[in-house]
């Protein structure tokens, strides 16, 4: 039963990954409203340019008809999936984009958009624009790239946008294709399948070890 393999979780991570299927399936559709919008140009000014780049840069994508997650047990994170978005640092990056927020608590919801921002790595758009004067990379604390690489330990990696690895900052910084991002967990990971039950809720199947 998956139940033996959530038991050594506290109640709010058993109800985190029971709760997964349903909340990425939100994300997914909030996504595909972000795309649509940014298409049609219905977001301005910078913001506007900025996501227009990056989601240009975001490779195709196809899930598979079954949805299934993974996550790191020991921080219980989502380290991927079937659906495109749970295994793509530039998606990551996009859910904890700062800008972004209205548009995720509004399409989301409050509650689903911080239980996805718990759930899901942080990650970040490298980019060359500049932080501006007294403030600093959210979630990094640092006022620049060149102070982020400095503080940089070996927990952190960049990945392109298809998640090949990327050596230099420069080189990435340059780019305008990379994604500053936590390693892949290399602890226990499960993997939970979800379905749709008779009233067309997504809730979880079974959940297993992944083998090592």
């Amino acid at each position: 039963m998956y139940t033996d393999l959530l038991a050594p979780l506290t109640r709010p991570q058993r109800e985190a990954v029971e709760s997964a299927g349903y909340r990425v399936m939100r994300w997914l559709a909030a996504r595909e409203v972000l795309q649509a919008r940014v298409t049609k140009g219905r977001i301005a000014g910078a913001l506007g340019g900025f996501l227009t780049h990056w989601l240009s840069v975001a490779p195709a994508h196809a899930s598979d008809g079954e949805l299934w997650l993974s996550f790191d047990q020991l921080k219980l994170k989502l380290a991927g999936g079937s659906v495109w978005l749970a295994k793509s640092p530039l998606e990551r990056a996009l859910l904890h984009l700062p800008a972004l927020r209205p548009f995720w608590r509004q399409e989301l919801r409050l509650q689903h958009f911080e239980a996805l921002r718990t759930l899901v790595p942080q990650a970040w758009l490298l980019d060359l624009s500049e932080v501006p004067p007294g403030a600093v990379i959210q979630g990094l604390g640092t006022v620049s790239w060149e102070q982020t690489q400095q503080q940089a330990g070996q927990e952190w990696e960049i990945q392109d946008s298809r998640g090949m690895l990327r050596e230099t900052w420069p080189d990435a910084l340059a780019a305008r294709d990379s994604i500053f991002t936590a390693r892949p967990a290399s602890n226990v990971v499960l993997n939970a399948r979800y379905g749709r039950n008779d009233a067309g809720q997504v809730i979880l199947r079974s959940i297993e070890e992944a083998a090592p």
